[in-house]
């Protein structure tokens, strides 16, 4: 059980992997994110041309196929088979059947070791949309960031744009954005919820370091490393 633990869940587009990535390097921790497990998956699931939702082939594929959460100096990254997929796994093409993926109970019971089992030797900053909620319920710090539909749907635009090369009207994107919403909120398993006892950050009118230092009032002393993971 990592002990030094902080949850941020929220929807697509609210800023969870913006803020864990500089939560976890301003405390000298590491960032985990559980989408990339879900992403990592649905990625396998297309390269080996599944017909999605077809649960029986995607349970063979995990069974069949080694997923690992692999630590790094700062974050952790996921492998299939030895390999590290990269970027393609926010592309439009994963992200448009990742909840099929996601939504999947026999997947989602699979993950829960991988996820509860990181390395604790330094702390963690886990975002997702189930870590407080599910994976994580006793973890000491637990955040719930939110924005408007409109603000995430820019700034996913922005992303596909910028880091994918993926040009898409910003009406076309919003109503992906509120589909994923409502897949998330709906789904049987895991709901995107915020947990009880969550501190809740709405970003629509707040930049990274506004939104950080919010969070950074909840996180214990004791915890912060430090960039290079000397305490300070």
């Amino acid at each position: 059980m990592v002990l030094q633990l902080a949850t941020l869940d929220g929807p697509a587009g609210c800023g969870k992997s913006s803020v864990a990535r500089l939560l976890a390097a301003r405390i000298g921790g590491r960032m985990f994110s559980s989408g990339r497990l879900y992403r990592g998956i649905t990625w396998l699931a297309l390269e080996h041309r599944v017909a999605l939702p077809d649960r029986q082939r995607v349970g063979e594929l995990i069974e069949n196929h080694r997923l690992e959460i692999v630590a790094t100096s700062d974050s952790f990254r996921v492998e299939v088979d030895g390999f590290d997929p990269g970027d393609v796994l926010d592309s439009t093409r994963v992200t448009g059947e990742i909840h099929h993926i996601s939504n999947d109970p026999a997947v989602r019971s699979a993950v829960l070791p991988l996820q509860r089992n990181l390395p604790a030797d330094l702390p963690v900053v886990a975002e997702g949309r189930d870590m407080g909620t599910v994976v994580f319920p006793d973890a000491p710090v637990k955040i719930f960031l939110t924005a408007s539909v409109e603000e995430r749907a820019r700034r996913r635009q922005m992303e596909l744009s910028d880091r994918l090369s993926e040009d898409l009207p910003l009406a076309v994107v919003q109503e992906q954005v509120a589909r994923r919403d409502a897949l998330d909120e709906e789904r049987d398993v895991s709901p995107l919820m915020a947990a009880p006892d969550a501190v809740t950050v709405d970003t629509t009118l707040l930049d990274l370091e506004e939104v950080l230092s919010a969070i950074m009032k909840r996180i214990p002393r004791s915890w912060n490393r430090g960039p290079t993971g000397s305490t300070s």
